[in-house]
């Protein structure tokens, strides 16, 4: 089996940052695992991470961390999901997109297209709507709440290497 890599949503970047603080150093010290970041996602998030040293705005070192692993997917070449017995609505006034129901943003809608496409992401999000979204559209095994994905770090002993 390969690495197995993960597309992180930005509340589960903030949610590690927060609480597992050292959390990405040991999926990096793993070698048997991947985080990656939509790099429009990634753009989100640097907008908060900005901090003035010296009258100059810089980026944080938590956030410049994340950059080797920010893919650059563009949003032209990202391709539209189409699945039986699913309603897919895309408000292009609105950059909205509604999954039975379920209104998206065009970055959390991308987040599933990404995974649709390319099959070795498992999303780790937070988000109810995207959860729900994406669980119609990938293999629930390939969409995880954070929790559950800090149980498959527990099993891959990830956290035990965190815990040190």
């Amino acid at each position: 089996m390969g690495k197995k890599e993960y597309l992180l949503d930005s509340n589960i970047v903030i949610k590690i940052w927060d609480k597992y603080p050292n959390l990405f150093e040991a999926i990096e010290k793993s070698g048997e695992i991947d985080f990656k970041i939509y790099n429009h996602i990634a753009a989100e998030l640097s907008i908060k991470e900005y901090r003035k040293i010296n009258g100059v705005s810089v980026l944080s070192d938590r956030f410049l961390r994340l950059l080797g692993h920010v893919i650059n997917e563009d949003e032209e070449g990202i391709t539209e999901i189409y699945k039986p017995n699913i309603s897919i609505k895309h408000d292009s006034n609105k950059l909205i997109y509604y999954i039975n129901g379920n209104k998206l943003s065009r970055n959390d809608y991308n987040l599933i297209c990404i995974c649709e496409s390319d099959k070795q992401y498992t999303l780790v999000t937070e988000d109810k709507k995207i959860l729900n979204s994406a669980k119609l559209i990938l293999a629930a095994s390939r969409v995880l709440t954070f929790n559950d994905f800090l149980n498959e770090l527990k099993c891959l002993n990830v956290i035990e290497e965190f815990n040190k």
